[in-house]
Order: structure tokens, then C-alpha cells, then sequence
């Protein structure tokens, strides 16, 4: 069937444009590019490179061209379309950090890692003094002078 492959070169007449009005030739070579790759795969979801594009459109909007071979190649979401000696870059799927664009969010996501960062030495700081407290407590309690206790004399306030 047509569905089973994982590249593919084909060649689409694109002759049929010409009976547009000469506004609309390249955007409906265009078209006919797409309908010409659904007929033959019976697939409808599509991306064309941008050489493809380029080529399409490098006479203007009134000449473009009569044909064109290109090659398909099957994705999970549906078909990429390519000129023939064009390098296909196939992408895999890595989750990676996602990238702040603008400079807000890049301030943003530093000031949090610092935060995180901060947060962590101040646990740690205070674990740490927590323990010493815990070790020098009772190290204090039996290091510290004894006072003795005296007894004074009562005074008498009374007059003699």
C-alpha cells in the first residue's frame, strides 16, 4: 500500500497552475504540490521545506515552475517533503530544560537557581548549628565555674 514507506521520490506536474490567473500561479503550484503528494500517500498532514518553497517561488508569483521532483519522508506526524539533494536532518525527541527567550525570563530562571542554591546553604547552615548547639550544650553545663553559694548575713533595718 501506499502508506508503507519511509522514503520516497516522486516528480508532480504542476502544469495545472498555468490555468490560473497569472496572480495566483505560485501559490497554486503550491497547492498542487500538496494535492499531487496526498494523492500518492494518502496522507494528509504535511510540511515542506523551506528549499522547497524557495524553489517553487524562485521565478516570482507569475513564472513558476512546470515541475517538480521531490522526496518524502515518513514521520510519527506525517510526511516532510524535501528537494532530492537536499540533507534530511531527522530530529529526536530529547527533553531537555526549556530555554527562556527573553531577558526577564532569563533573569527570572537565575534568580530562582540562586534562591535554590541559598536555601540549601542556609539549611545546611543551619543543621550545622543545630548540631553545635546540641554538642556544646551539655559541654557548657559542665564547663562553666561553680559559684558557691553564700549566705549573708540578715540586715536589720531598724533603728537603734
Amino acid at each position: 500500500m501506499a502508506k508503507d514507506f519511509k522514503e520516497k521520490i516522486i516528480t508532480v506536474n504542476l502544469t495545472k497552475a498555468f490555468d490560473k490567473p497569472v496572480t495566483k500561479r505560485a501559490k497554486s503550484a503550491l497547492y498542487i504540490l500538496k494535492k499531487g503528494i496526498t494523492k500518492e500517500t494518502r496522507i494528509d498532514s504535511i510540511k515542506i521545506s523551506n528549499k522547497v518553497n524557495e524553489f517553487l517561488w524562485e521565478k516570482g508569483l507569475f513564472k513558476s515552475k512546470r515541475k517538480i521532483t521531490v522526496k518524502l519522508v515518513k514521520n510519527k506526524e506525517g510526511i516532510d517533503v524535501y528537494l532530492p539533494d537536499e540533507k534530511v536532518i531527522i530530529k529526536t525527541e530529547t527533553k531537555k530544560k526549556k530555554e527562556p527567550q527573553t531577558k526577564q525570563e532569563q533573569v527570572k530562571a537565575k534568580l530562582e537557581e540562586l534562591q535554590k542554591q541559598k536555601g540549601s546553604k542556609k539549611e545546611e547552615k543551619k543543621a550545622e548549628a543545630v548540631k553545635e548547639e546540641t554538642k556544646t550544650e551539655p559541654a557548657k553545663k559542665e564547663d562553666a565555674p561553680k559559684v558557691e553559694e553564700t549566705k549573708e548575713a540578715p540586715v536589720d533595718n531598724k533603728k537603734e
